[in-house]
């Protein structure tokens, strides 16, 4: 899902913006016909604009339907011993003799009304103790090759793409006389290229 995400996003960009800058910046309020210009002119400014509305609006509808899922996932009988373990692991002691139990550091429980008690128990750990949590779960986390390979071929991934969204269109633009609309969709095109 990440990778398909750094391929398809930057390319849906860059076609969404050579969409939206076929229109001039003021077309809602100015006729663009009777300015003298058309998207070929250096003088043209697109409607940069339209494209943040539109990802805005998409990113805002889909959000409602985050309203649907439940306040609290009710726990899983199969697998709940054996979770409560791996989080006790990365957890720093308790300071009461007897240790924590299973349920202590679990999600709170609705009530019978539905409410959820955001209770803590008395013996949690404080801040401190939970920042000293830090290297132990780094370092667990790093000793995992597989995790640690695709977090480098991220960054990686993602310092080319910054580059290449930041500049390549502007190159284009000087060095091969191309429109911002035309750049733009080149740049779009070669990215959902089945070779990249």
């Amino acid at each position: 899902i990440l990778f398909s995400t750094l391929v398809f996003g930057p390319a849906c960009g860059f076609i969404l913006g050579s969409v939206c800058t076929k229109f001039y910046v003021d077309a809602i309020f100015i006729d663009s016909s009777k300015l003298g210009i058309s998207p070929e002119d250096p003088r043209w400014i697109g409607a940069w604009w339209a494209g943040f509305l539109l990802c805005g609006a998409l990113l805002f509808f889909s959000a409602l339907l985050m309203f649907g899922f439940p306040q609290s996932l009710a726990p899983r009988d199969d697998d709940e011993g054996g979770e409560a373990e791996s989080e006790q692991a990365m957890l720093p002691p308790s300071s009461s003799s007897s240790g924590p139990t299973p349920g202590e550091y679990q999600m709170p429980k609705p009530s019978s009304n539905g409410a959820v008690c955001s209770h803590e128990a008395a013996n949690s750990p404080t801040c401190c103790q939970q920042l000293r949590v830090i290297p132990k779960v780094t370092k667990h986390l790093l000793s995992n090759p597989v995790f640690t390979c695709i977090i480098l071929a991220a960054c990686m991934e993602i310092g080319v793409v910054a580059g290449f969204a930041a500049f390549l269109g502007k190159y284009l633009e000087q060095q091969f006389n191309l429109t911002t609309t035309s750049a733009n969709q080149l740049l779009g095109g070669c990215d959902l290229h089945p070779d990249h």
